[in-house]
């Protein structure tokens, strides 16, 4: 028997309605008129799938580890937790561990040569650049640096991990005149790395003569270097064109023409229960200059926030949870700021959904929380009447502190410390990073709130994490999460849904319809254009998520449950010992978030907040007592002995042990 799954607890008949609207549009081709009217009724987030209440799996097990797989994983730094296998009502058999592989930025130079010169970008002259790259000194990735660092993966990893993301920046930087990089170079280099990926699961399945034997999963995403001239916009084009040439055995073939439109896709790396939305940061990042904002219809931006609206309300409907990952770091100079406040208010309505983001880019090693309340209190100055509740009052937050992204301390040190080149990442030597982190503890750790004014368990905040890179700005490093499993066996929900290729097909065909038939008129736009950032004159918006249904309960990012992130390990390749021949070629534990100076017992939103409440209580302290008396100065500095080693701690992670923090580079 089939059932209706009703619109975030509305009448059935309500939701019954809308697809006989659907319906209608679909078969009888209604006026454009009525087509309009029909289209202001919809939310982003309308298309549901029917389900059937049928059994998916037929077995769901724990598997007990033997004692070389034990020593392996403690060897690694791993929990040796027991695996979970599920095999399905067809015969396919798939095994849980509970963790994941992410890497990013490979930026591969086949250029690269060992001995040239650090300011010839090591592709020419007589210089000390190393067999494997060094850190710090401005090179991209030597060929040799990405085949070894697949090796070790194979070797170590791929068959203790469910999953691998890649978020993006496989080609090199465009830093040298005399080997220009063309589109096809581009290409070429995107095709390089995706048949890496396609190597490294050669032979992976548990029992090879299996046939039927679920392969391991893998989520790419796109970085800006791996566009041609960093331009662009939605629509099938050239550029989205190679990248599907060069990741399609990646991409699911329902999803192939949404990715030709937008390279964006999603991935469901445990069937019906946990999923990967692949989003394209590119059309909200700064840099790209075919960004205006994301609050105009016919921007990329606003069209990639539909699709996410209508995917997430999809997951939710199926009691699914999601990681979303992107290459460019949601922030307040990577993003205009009508897609951060955006990006920050669905991560917030999607608690349930949502464990987390996880980037690139920046080489940087950090966690960046945000703020549902500022980013409630920006939309509001530009939609007033968007909102009838007060989603902040929840969070008791009518302090002075307690502004608007664009009007948030942080904001504007950004804007007056640093350039937008600071954050474009074109290669060459760091400089001013050492600065850029003292600001974020200054004016973004420092002000985050406690559980008074945070909620019970911190539910006010989000977090994105943006991990260490493979290309040598600092050390290689990657990381491996693990995440909850022991109660896998017994939750394992069986229940099939309909397939996925029926709701893009609905989801394709109300987001083409809304591009053509909302436009904004011409002086709408124009306005727009000339007063970005302000927004003051907008129609209604269907970009901006409904409040999350009371009875739905907080997701793992907020509560330890199953898919809740308990750890995580990250390990770097010492090049500097490795190139001298002191240590052979392979990544080593430089820390995980349960050591002493982390002490975080599971990766939960309020073990992060908490975290980092510690890391700014120093200089929040200080700034309180005005740094005035000598006195009270050095009795601050004896109390914050430990948080001030915990921060140093910290940047020496940031730089994945490269010491760039004592080096002078600012």
């Amino acid at each position: 028997m089939e059932e209706k799954i009703p619109q975030d607890n509305q009448p059935q008949q309500l939701a019954q309605l809308k697809w006989s609207r659907v319906s209608v549009i679909k078969y009888l081709g209604v006026a454009v008129l009525s087509v309009f009217t029909l289209l202001s009724y919809f939310q982003p987030q309308l298309p549901y799938i029917t389900t059937q209440q049928v059994h998916q799996y037929v077995s769901a097990r724990t598997i007990d580890l033997n004692a070389t797989q034990v020593d392996e994983l403690k060897r690694l730094g791993l929990t040796p937790k027991k695996p979970v296998q599920i095999e399905t009502h067809d015969g396919r058999k798939m095994t849980i561990h509970g963790r994941f592989l992410h890497l990013t930025d490979l930026h591969i130079d086949h250029h690269y040569k060992e001995g040239a010169d650090f300011d010839e970008v090591c592709h020419s002259g007589k210089g000390k650049s190393g067999k494997y790259g060094d850190a710090i000194l401005g090179c991209d990735s030597p060929p040799i640096l990405v085949d070894e660092t697949f090796r070790w993966i194979k070797e170590n990893l791929k068959d203790k991990v469910d999953f691998i993301v890649y978020t993006g920046d496989s080609a090199r930087h465009d830093n040298d005149r005399n080997y220009p990089r063309t589109a096809q170079k581009i290409f070429e280099m995107n095709l390089e790395i995706s048949e890496r990926f396609e190597k490294l699961f050669e032979g992976d399945d548990e029992n090879p003569e299996d046939e039927k034997s679920l392969e391991q999963r893998f989520v790419p995403n796109p970085g800006n270097n791996d566009f041609f001239g960093k331009l662009v916009d939605a629509g099938n084009s050239e550029r989205t064109r190679f990248l599907f040439q060069a990741w399609r055995p990646f991409i699911p073939s329902e999803q192939m023409h949404t990715y030709l439109q937008g390279a964006y896709h999603f991935l469901e790396v445990i069937p019906n229960q946990l999923a990967i939305l692949s989003l394209n940061s590119m059309f909200w990042f700064n840099s790209n200059p075919m960004v205006d904002d994301c609050d105009t219809k016919t921007d990329a931006g606003y069209q990639l926030f539909e699709w996410l609206g209508y995917v997430l309300k999809e997951m939710r409907a199926r009691n699914m949870k999601v990681w979303l990952i992107g290459h460019v770091p949601p922030n307040e100079k990577n993003y205009d700021i009508s897609c951060l406040r955006k990006y920050t208010v669905w991560t917030h309505e999607y608690r349930d959904v949502i464990i987390g983001g996880i980037y690139g880019h920046m080489n940087l090693d950090h966690f960046i929380p945000y703020d549902s309340v500022k980013a409630y209190k920006s939309i509001r100055k530009d939609f007033k009447d968007l909102f009838a509740g007060s989603e902040v009052s929840a969070f008791d937050a009518n302090d002075e502190d307690d502004v608007a992204i664009e009007d948030s301390q942080l904001y504007k040190s950004l804007d007056e410390k640093f350039s937008d080149g600071f954050f474009r990442v074109t290669g060459g030597v760091p400089k001013n990073k050492v600065d850029y982190m003292e600001t974020l503890r200054e004016d973004l750790y420092a002000p985050l709130k406690g559980k008074k004014k945070s909620g019970e368990y911190f539910e006010r905040y989000s977090v994105s994490h943006v991990g260490a890179s493979v290309i040598p700005t600092f050390n290689p490093g990657l990381r491996v999460w693990e995440y909850n499993i022991t109660n896998l066996a017994t939750e394992v929900v069986q229940v099939k849904f309909e397939p996925w290729n029926k709701f893009f097909a609905g989801v394709e065909k109300l987001v083409q319809m809304q591009a053509k038939y909302e436009i904004e008129s011409e002086d709408e736009v124009e306005i727009s254009k000339k007063k970005k950032k302000k927004h003051k004159k907008k129609k209604k918006d269907h970009t901006f998520p409904k409040p999350m249904p009371l009875d739905r309960p907080l997701g793992p990012a907020y509560i330890e449950q199953t898919y809740t992130p308990e750890r995580y390990v990250q390990y770097y390749a010492d090049l500097e010992l490795i190139n001298k021949g002191k240590k052979d070629f392979g990544y080593e534990i430089e820390y995980s978030t349960d050591d002493a100076l982390y002490g975080l017992n599971a990766l939960t939103v309020k073990e992060w907040i908490t975290y980092g409440r510690k890391l700014g209580k120093p200089i929040k302290d200080a700034s309180a007592a005005g740094k005035k008396k000598k006195g009270k100065k050095k009795k601050g500095k004896k109390k914050h002995t430990k948080l001030n080693d915990m921060w140093h701690n910290y940047l020496k992670n940031t730089f994945v042990s490269s010491d760039y923090e004592n080096k002078g580079y600012g």
